[in-house]
C-alpha cells in the first residue's frame, strides 16, 4: 500500500539519484556524467566552483584538497564513474516537478568507494549556467549545461526515494521513476531539447556545368573580387598578395559556410554564422553573410540569400556540432538531417 501511495501521488520527496558514465547514450547528444565532471574539476581548481564535505555543507574542500584525495586514494575526479543528483520530486495524478539542489561526486578506488565532495547548485548556477556543451551529431547546436541537467536528457537510476532504499525490490523504484517521469504526467520546468544543428560545408562547383549554383556562386564572387580588388585586400588578401604588385586575376577555389539548422516541422531553416572563401587555396577572413549580400551578386536573378535557403547547390558536410564528418560520409548525414530523427543521425548513418 506505501508504494502504491508514493506513485499515486507526493510533495517534496527527497530523492538521490545516480547517473552512470557507461550509461548514457550518444543518441542524447552528450555525456552528463563526462560534462559535469570534467567542466566542474576546472572550476573547482580554479577557485570559481566551492565544492563540500556533504550536503551539510561543513567543511569546505580546496583545490589542494580535492588533490590530496586524488592521490591518496589513486583516483581522479575528472574520470569519476558516478555522479548522484540530490533532489526533491513532486508528483500527482497529472504533473511532476523536480529540482536538483546539489550534485555528488563518488568514484571506485582500489580500497572502495571514494567520495570527493558535494556542489550545492544554488550558489553554483551562475557558474554552471556559463558553460556551453558541444554536442555530438545526435544533439543541438548548444546548450547550456544548466539547461542539459533540467533536460532529463539522460539515463538515470533512483537509489534512494525518501528514507526508503532498494537493493532487495530495484523493481519497486523503477516504478516510481517511471510513473513520474515516462508516464503521461506533464514535466513541469523540463527544459525542451532544441531541433538545431551546427552544420559546416564546402561548397561543390561543378565547372563543367554553367547552370550549376555553386559554380555560378565561385565564378560570380570570382570575377566580383577581380573587378573590387580593395573588397579583396580588405578581407585579408593581403597576407599573401601585395596590392600594387598583384597583377594577375585570383582564382577563387573555395567556400566554406557556418550555419545553424532548425528543424520547424517538415521544414529545416538555416542562418549563415560566417563564411570563409578561399583565393587560391587561401583563407580570407572569416565573415558575416551580410558582408556577402552587400555586394548585390545576383545567379540567375537569384540573390545568394535565394541561394543559401534553397541550397541548390551540392555540398560537402565537414563538422556537425562537434563532430567532424569524412568526405566519403557526407552524403549519409545529409539524408539524415533531411529525412530522419535529428537525434538519431548517427544510427541512420550506422545502418545507412
Amino acid at each position: 500500500m506505501l508504494l502504491a501511495t508514493e506513485v499515486c501521488g507526493y510533495t517534496n520527496k527527497p530523492v538521490l539519484v545516480n547517473l552512470n558514465i557507461n550509461r548514457q547514450s550518444d543518441s542524447m547528444g552528450f555525456n552528463m556524467v563526462y560534462e559535469l565532471q570534467n567542466h566542474c574539476y576546472k572550476h573547482i581548481m580554479a577557485g570559481t566552483l566551492k565544492l563540500w564535505d556533504s550536503p551539510q555543507k561543513n567543511i569546505r574542500i580546496s583545490p589542494s584538497a580535492l588533490q590530496a584525495i586524488e592521490q591518496s586514494s589513486e583516483t581522479h575526479f575528472n574520470k569519476t564513474a558516478n555522479v548522484f543528483f540530490h533532489e526533491f520530486w513532486s508528483s500527482g495524478r497529472n504533473k511532476t516537478t523536480f529540482t536538483i539542489v546539489g550534485i555528488s561526486f563518488i568514484n571506485d578506488g582500489k580500497k572502495g568507494k571514494v567520495s570527493y565532495g558535494y556542489i550545492d547548485l544554488k550558489e553554483s548556477w551562475n557558474t554552471l549556467s556559463s558553460i556551453i556543451l558541444e554536442c555530438n551529431v545526435n544533439g543541438p547546436s548548444e546548450i547550456k549545461l544548466t539547461d542539459a541537467l533540467y533536460s532529463r536528457n539522460y539515463n538515470f537510476n533512483v537509489v534512494q526515494f525518501g528514507k526508503r532504499q532498494f537493493a532487495k525490490k530495484p523493481e519497486n523504484v523503477i516504478q516510481i521513476r517511471d510513473k513520474a517521469f515516462y508516464g503521461k504526467r506533464d514535466i513541469e520546468g523540463l527544459f525542451s531539447i532544441p531541433q538545431s544543428k551546427d552544420v559546416y560545408y564546402k561548397i561543390v562547383a561543378h565547372t563543367d556545368d554553367l547552370d550549376d549554383p555553386g559554380n555560378m556562386i565561385m565564378t560570380n564572387m570570382q570575377r566580383f573580387f577581380n573587378e573590387n580588388k580593395d573588397v579583396l585586400f580588405n578581407l585579408g588578401a593581403d597576407n599573401y598578395h601585395d596590392y600594387k604588385t598583384l597583377k594577375n586575376d585570383v582564382l577563387v577555389t573555395g567556400i566554406e559556410f557556418h550555419e545553424e539548422w532548425k528543424q520547424r516541422g517538415k521544414v529545416i531553416e538555416y542562418e549563415v554564422k560566417d563564411i570563409v572563401i578561399y583565393i587560391n587555396n587561401k583563407p580570407l577572413n572569416r565573415i558575416t553573410a551580410d558582408v556577402v549580400y552587400e555586394w548585390g551578386l545576383l545567379y540567375r536573378f537569384k540573390t545568394m540569400e535565394d541561394l543559401i535557403q534553397e541550397k541548390s547547390y551540392d555540398m560537402v558536410l565537414t563538422r556537425i556540432n562537434s563532430t567532424l564528418i569524412p568526405e566519403w560520409d557526407s552524403h549519409k548525414y545529409l539524408k539524415a538531417l533531411n529525412v530522419y530523427n535529428w537525434s538519431q543521425v548517427s544510427r541512420y548513418v550506422q545502418f545507412y
